[in-house]
């Protein structure tokens, strides 16, 4: 496995490259995240170096982006740890027939490197060595007065990746940032066009976005600037949005973009949020999660009192966890209160661990060994057995085998 790079990986890198007579800065989030002093997640340099310069310079370098100026290096750091960083050419864009990637690429200056950016908070370079910034955007002015603003033209900057939409939303909604009117305007103009981006590319934004405390902002965020019913055309009714918006407000503490997508998709139907996750590209894990929690996110009002068995297979699955938080949500907006969530957290708690998916008593083999033959009548006898089980109906193997002869005589 090969992780993100530290400062000190970056560091050495940029050395390496100052020290062969390149230009080469920090570059983009890093840069922003450190003028707001917070830690970065992640480290980007921009150099005068080429990719085939930079290939000469390391030992390890991969060079899957080096069409378009793009080198990854990679480094074993003092921890015996691998890193990787992402080391780019100063370029230009030409034309982005694509909506995603340009059709070329022309190495260039630092200036125009910055100015084929996407906002102006993410478009400045920082030098570690001469602890100076380089600017020629204005990212510092709008980063101190809390401004999300394309770079040039709002207008070519969507054009060339309508993705920038929806990352708009995401930072002012991260930063707590107003969007620059100009820019939230030609966001609005455009916002039909983010459906010929990628479902993976939107489903990938939209897990940033919940995977914080401010999605709720961001989801009120893609609204305002009409992107919401593009996105998710099946939530475009006013009160089922709103709802739905409330939810993920309730969830986000816990910074689980499933629980928030959830949370969100709750009051679609099963066989929608299939849909939904198809057109997205998502994971058959990720269609199952949804799918659950939509199934049972209103069994809150009878958890405390519903059958034992069905409770046992609710508290057996591998979303219970998400599933308690969204019937707190649930019933905290419908009734003021967790009370009926809180029985069933007793209840649950009171169940040991053994007993909430035992081994069944009761095998395909043993109603075989019975003579019983038909495929389906052996899973409705198991199923049969194996809820008496749950429901501590029979206690052991051999009442099992007993009600499984009964209900195979009766049939």
């Amino acid at each position: 496995m090969v992780n993100r790079a530290t400062r000190a990986t970056a560091l050495h890198v940029l050395r390496t490259l100052h020290e062969a007579g390149y230009e080469a800065y920090f570059a983009g989030g890093c840069v922003r995240d450190m003028l707001r002093g917070e830690r970065p997640n992640d480290y980007d340099i921009a150099t005068s170096a080429t990719p085939r310069q930079i290939q000469n310079l390391f030992r390890r370098v991969l060079m899957v982006g080096a069409t378009f100026g793009v080198a990854i290096v990679l480094r074993r750091d003092a921890d015996g740890v691998d890193r990787q960083i992402e080391v780019a050419t100063f370029r230009s864009d030409l034309s982005y027939s694509d909506g995603r990637r340009p059709d070329s690429v022309t190495f260039s200056s630092p200036r125009e490197d910055a100015e084929r950016r996407d906002f102006t908070i993410n478009g400045m370079f920082y030098d570690p060595l001469a602890e100076k910034v380089i600017d020629f955007v204005g990212g510092q002015a709008d980063l101190a007065a809390g401004v999300i603003r394309t770079i040039g033209e709002p207008q070519e900057r969507f054009d060339e990746d309508y993705l920038r939409l929806l990352r708009a939303v995401r930072f002012a909604a991260r930063l707590g940032f107003d969007i620059d009117p100009a820019t939230a305007d030609a966001a609005r103009r455009n916002a039909a066009n983010i459906t010929s981006i990628s479902g993976e590319r939107i489903v990938d934004e939209l897990t940033k976005m919940l995977a914080l405390d401010s999605a709720a902002d961001a989801l009120r965020g893609l609204a305002e600037l009409d992107l919401a019913k593009h996105v998710l055309p099946e939530l475009d009714d006013p009160e089922v949005w709103q709802a739905a918006v409330a939810r993920v407000e309730r969830l986000a503490n816990h910074r689980d973009a499933t629980l928030a997508l959830g949370g969100m998709l709750c009051d679609v139907k099963p066989p929608a949020i299939a849909s939904i996750v198809r057109r997205w590209g998502g994971s058959n894990d990720l269609k199952a999660a949804l799918q659950f929690l939509a199934e049972h996110c209103d069994d809150w009002q009878r958890a405390a009192t519903m059958e034992r068995g069905e409770f046992k297979r609710l508290l057996a699955s591998e979303y219970w966890r998400r599933l308690e938080k969204l019937w707190q949500a649930r019933e905290a907006l419908a009734r003021g209160e967790t009370i009926q969530t809180e029985k069933a957290a007793v209840r649950a708690a009171a169940i040991p661990p053994e007993r909430v998916a035992p081994d069944p008593f009761v095998t395909g083999a043993d109603l075989i060994d019975m003579g019983l033959t038909e495929g389906p009548r052996i899973g409705a006898v198991l199923s049969a057995v194996y809820d008496a089980q749950l429901n501590e109906a029979v206690a052991t193997r051999d009442a099992a085998i007993a009600m499984a002869r009964r209900l195979i005589d009766e049939a």
